[in-house]
């Protein structure tokens, strides 16, 4: 039974209900038994003499059983006389009719009309969101029994003193339910609100009274979640939650990024809470201390601190997902600074913090992009990655973002006196160039050249802290090598190097003829002294021939003393277990660096490599589907660099070249699939099969879905393709 409804203002105070503002409706209701079979439908209208149903959020269970409060949160639109409706009924699979009511022997449905005042002059409204905040759990509700369940008779009511209850009779019927489905219902569609858009300058909050936390509502301008009004919090509550049209997870008003800026396309591969999502997004007024989250219980205020909680959903291990976050000082037209690339701790639900500045801006946002691999951006591409906004109001902001000038942002709490940037010096126990802590580190002309090219030898070849070596044909600024090698912090400034900041590393490398056919890999070490390299994106190719730089960016993990590698090779060839190429005309260098520790940025752990972090590494750590989702599979495990990766026929002498001198490269292409576990050796150097063993020949060997066969393209003529069966 539904008891009462309550329509209030969700900011509180004595004000009346106006147009544009938030809402909140309190439904104090009775749930049977544990109340996991009783679900909860919340609807507005602007026009209570004609009602045109608008329902809020999705279908909500009841919390538990007895008496319970369900609440759900909408903005007023225009209209004097409008009403709200709560829709309380027995089980999940109940369709609602045209009139927007479940009327089963057991549901109950009521409407209450309030009345509202119009806008303010100067104020214009911000009209009612297509689908607005619920409180739901992070998990989906436990699957109904398949048997009818037989229910306990439920006691009556404690009557109110006024009026004496009704008493129940004597012959109330078992109830028998209809049997459930086992999977998750659909929820019913969303009308249209009959509220005109809203306009793109929204007033500015009061900011007077005591700091309240903010739930936000779905803004159809921006296309977002919004907080309209200051607060000590900004709560995306379960706007975000999901991702695109993913099975059993799609995200209301996908994809939730500002429409007035960059706006992303999310992707829909995979399943709910199996696969990446972003949940939630929560923005908060405190810090981070001693890697603890400490609310200041006051306003989110320019001049102060803040601090951004988000709910991820992370696959497997998580080591191979990464949520970069960024902040927007003006959401009507924004330019994002990054503020700090996190991986997954852990697989499965994981909460990501930072801690951040809060600059001028009384309309900002927080975007955090969460990737499946590849590298930091503000909009990633790929079929499980999310991309969401949350847009939060500050109190004492002005509309253009300048910095306070009396106030200007430390990024890094911990880093109190920067180093400056740090030229590297040869380190004889690591064997490679080596920076103390600093803004960046520089390899100088510690690295200039290759091996023992012509006119070009390198200073204390190979310069690589494992057993790569350098090739030694061809000459000096004619053929390839590495020159330069610079870390330096992704977004400028001072402060020291330091964990879970984004970096990017510089190489100058000279690359042969037309640089088509040189190649660069780029990698990372969170421990110089045990190095497990990571690679870092995909293979580049040369911009051109001649003296270029080439970059590459990533997090730094945690580790205080790590290391970055750069590969420059002729042909498109397989790394070796060591990662690194080493032709004739191959050049690898590592250089060390020292990284500060950051308690500010929590969840960031020791680099690790992914499943897919290159071709010749752990490919697969398990299989991710059956057939159904094959499809989804090839792109997520195979992406970039395991499909249809051009590789360089070569000849007799391991190079394309003859004698250092021209020639045509030839491609083929390399296939390879998924496993149901880590390959037991990787990939051959010469580009053999990859699989349990290596060998000389394309010998199939069956893995993966459905019993396919995988070769590897080595040996092919140029005009012959690879078996893929």
């Amino acid at each position: 039974s539904i008891d009462k409804i309550v329509v209030k203002r969700a900011s509180g105070g004595d004000n009346d209900l106006t147009v544009g503002e938030v809402v909140t409706i309190e439904a104090t209701v009775w749930c049977w038994s544990t109340g996991t079979s009783d679900f909860i439908d919340f609807y507005y209208a602007s026009d209570a003499a004609n009602p045109v149903w608008n329902q809020i959020g999705q279908r909500k269970v009841c919390p538990g059983g007895g008496s319970q409060v369900v609440t759900a949160s909408y903005t007023l639109p225009q209209g004097a006389i409008q009403a709200v409706r709560v829709n309380m009924m027995y089980g999940a699979s109940g369709v609602a009719s045209a009139a927007k009511c479940v009327s089963g022997n057991y549901d109950d449905v009521d409407d209450l009309a309030i009345t509202v005042k119009p806008t303010v002059t100067g104020a214009p409204p911000t009209p009612p969101p297509t689908n607005l905040p619920t409180t739901l759990p992070t998990k989906a509700p436990t699957s109904f029994p398949t048997s009818p369940p037989t229910a306990p008779q439920t006691p009556p009511p404690t009557p109110a003193p006024s009026a004496p209850p009704t008493p129940f009779p004597t012959n109330v019927p078992t109830k028998l339910p209809t049997k459930f489905p086992t999977s998750p219902p659909t929820t019913p569609p969303t009308a249209p609100p009959t509220a005109p858009p809203t306009p793109l300058q929204t007033p500015p909050p009061t900011n007077g009274g005591t700091a309240q936390p903010q739930d936000a509502v779905f803004d159809t301008v921006y296309g977002a979640p919004r907080c309209v009004n200051a607060g000590s919090e900004c709560d995306s509550m379960n706007l975000l939650n999901g991702r695109g049209t993913m099975l059993n997870g799609g995200e209301t008003n996908f994809s939730n990024t500002n429409k007035l800026g960059n706006s992303c396309v999310d992707g829909n591969g995979g399943s709910y809470h199996s696969d990446e999502s972003i949940d939630q997004i929560t923005v908060t007024a405190g810090d981070i201390v001693g890697g603890t989250a400490v609310p200041s219980g006051g306003f989110i205020a320019a001049g102060g601190r803040a601090y951004v909680t988000v709910k991820v959903w992370c696959w497997s291990t998580g080591a191979s997902d990464t949520a970069d976050i960024y902040l927007a000082n003006d959401a009507s037209s924004p330019s994002y600074t990054h503020l700090a690339s996190i991986v997954c701790p852990g697989g499965g639900a994981q909460t990501l913090r930072h801690a951040f500045d809060v600059g001028q801006g009384t309309n900002q946002s927080i975007r955090v992009n969460f990737r499946y691999g590849g590298s930091q951006s503000t909009c990633s591409s790929g079929a499980y990655d999310d991309h969401d906004d949350l847009i939060f109001t500050v109190k004492g902001g002005v509309s253009a973002p300048t910095p306070a000038p009396t106030q200007p942002p430390t990024p890094m709490p911990t880093n109190v006196s920067p180093s400056g940037p740090q030229t590297a010096t040869y380190d004889p126990t690591l064997k490679a160039p080596k920076c103390s802590v600093g803004s960046s580190c520089n390899s100088g002309t510690l690295l200039n050249g290759r091996g023992t090219i012509a006119g070009g030898n390198e200073p204390n070849r190979p310069n690589a802290l494992n057993s790569c070596v350098d090739g030694n044909s061809g000459t000096y600024h004619s053929d390839e090598s590495i020159d330069k090698i610079v870390v330096k912090r992704a977004s400028g400034g001072d402060n020291d190097l330091t964990v879970g900041e984004v970096v990017t590393i510089e190489a100058t490398v000279w690359c042969w003829s037309t640089g088509t056919s040189d190649f660069i890999d780029f990698y990372y070490a969170s421990d110089a002294a045990n190095p497990v390299w990571n690679q870092i994106g995909s293979r580049q190719t040369c911009p051109g021939g001649g003296l270029q730089t080439v970059t590459a960016s990533y997090a730094l993990p945690q580790g205080a003393i790590q290391a970055v590698r750069v590969n420059l090779m002729y042909g498109s060839n397989v790394a070796s277990a060591a990662k690194c190429v080493s032709g004739s005309y191959d050049d690898v260098d590592d250089m060390v660096i020292t990284v500060r520790p950051n308690p500010a940025a929590q969840g960031i752990p020791v680099g690790i490599p992914g499943k897919n972090d290159d071709v010749q590494g752990n490919i697969i750590d398990k299989l991710r589907g059956d057939a159904d989702i094959e499809e989804d599979l090839k792109k997520k495990e195979l992406m970039d660099m395991n499909l249809s990766t051009s590789k360089p026929k070569l000849n007799g002498n391991g190079n394309g070249k003859k004698n250092g001198i021209g020639g045509t490269v030839s491609t083929v292409d390399k296939y390879i699939c998924a496993k149901e576990k880590p390959f037991e050796t990787t990939i051959c150097a010469d580009g053999a099969e990859g699989d349990d063993i290596c060998s000389s020949a394309n010998v199939g060997r069956s893995c993966g879905s459905g019993g396919k066969k995988c070769w590897w393209a080595s040996g092919c003529s140029a005009d012959e393709e690879a078996a893929s069966g």
